[in-house]
């Protein structure tokens, strides 16, 4: 009865705020005339999140070290929905226990615990990144077999740089992390992530007719987090073709685009994703397809002429070849306009089979 309560609540709620422009989806592109990025890239702080914890312990030590600027973004990201809204989505998501996996559910309670944010914010915060990406991913495989996946993610939220760190999910010792993750303070899950010998994974927002409200909706009624799917299958040692298959076949709370990495020829694909299922898996097709990009547009149909951020990347990728690329061409690639651009809050490089992840902030 309280859920059905709660739901009645944030569904009364949204019919005030229906008409903000806040939430519509009118423009077809997700980042209208993007400009160049400003000031140079730097070095992203490491961080260990031992898994052998309790879930609530974590989270705390980081995000005690970076709460003043988790709580100012906070802020920011409140600011993006009606004050009558944000009470009642505070209020809501303070029960997370309704919502989340108890893992997921406790290591927001240390979020909340070390930032000194509310526990319904913590919950938000959590949410709302993977629902208003920009970004540009790319996987390429060298004729030797070897994967590079590197990945830029764009962001209107100002100040994420400040908080952008490279995790190393252990247990218990950071001289062999189970998985890696590029994140920012505060939010649990993976939108760009890899294990060694494994996999690695980046996601990209898909555009559609959906809305901010509309997937806060759906997550309410039980669709996974596509950050926490992404985490799962850096835990579960799911391999390239077993990670494909779960991440083409959970019910997620938006429509998406996941991009993933193997260690074996032809082990790239991205699966564009509609909330039920795949919609399309496209997958390299060595020699013929050495590379696949996604930006944030199906990739059968046309970019938008004010974001095509798709043509840059096949111009740059194309001044190389399969016997050329390596991470650090395609660190320079990813560091061209338009694909870097004033919204990039990172960049990242990965490359599962031999274990390399470099990342960097942007426009900092």
């Amino acid at each position: 009865a309280n859920m059905k309560w709660m739901f009645v609540a944030v569904a009364v709620a949204i019919v005030f705020v229906s008409s903000s422009s806040s939430f519509s989806s009118a423009s077809s592109a997700v980042l209208k005339n993007p400009k160049p990025a400003q000031g140079p890239p730097r070095a992203v702080p490491t961080v260990d999140v031992d898994l052998t914890l309790p879930a609530e312990q974590r989270w705390v030590a980081v995000t005690q070290k970076y709460s003043s600027e988790i709580q100012a973004i906070v802020q920011e990201v409140l600011s993006k929905f009606p004050t009558d809204l944000q009470k009642v989505l505070v209020a809501t998501f303070a029960d997370v226990d309704r919502f989340l996996p108890q893992q997921y559910a406790d290591e927001i309670r240390g979020v909340s615990k070390g930032s000194g944010i509310k526990l319904g914010e913590a919950v938000i915060m959590n949410l709302y990144y993977e629902l208003t990406a920009a970004c540009t991913s790319i996987v390429a495989q060298h004729e030797n077999g070897t994967i590079f996946h590197g990945r830029n993610l764009d962001y209107s939220v100002a100040g994420l740089q400040n908080i952008t760190v490279h995790v190393r999910f252990t247990n218990g010792s950071s001289s062999n992390p189970a998985y890696f993750g590029t994140t920012y303070a505060g939010y649990v899950g993976i939108l760009t992530g890899m294990r060694a010998n494994g996999i690695s994974v980046s996601v990209d927002e898909r555009h559609g007719n959906h809305t901010l409200i509309d997937n806060i909706l759906h997550f309410m009624e039980g669709a996974t987090p596509l950050c926490f799917a992404l985490r799962d299958v850096l835990a579960s040692n799911r391999d390239f073709e077993h990670a494909v298959e779960y991440l083409s076949n959970i019910e997620l709370i938006t429509v998406s685009y996941i991009i993933i990495g193997g260690v074996r020829f032809n082990e790239g694909a991205i699966i564009t994703r509609d909330r039920e299922h795949a919609a399309d898996v496209w997958r390299l097709d060595y020699p013929s397809r050495w590379f696949i990009v996604e930006t944030n547009y199906d990739h059968w149909k046309p970019a938008p002429a004010d974001d095509d951020r798709r043509a840059p990347a096949y111009k740059h990728m194309n001044m190389y070849n399969s016997s050329t690329i390596d991470a650090k061409s395609m660190w320079w690639v990813m560091n061209q306009f338009s694909n870097l651009n004033s919204e990039t809050t990172y960049t990242a490089i990965m490359s599962a089979a031999n274990g390399n992840f470099k990342t960097m902030t942007q426009n900092n």
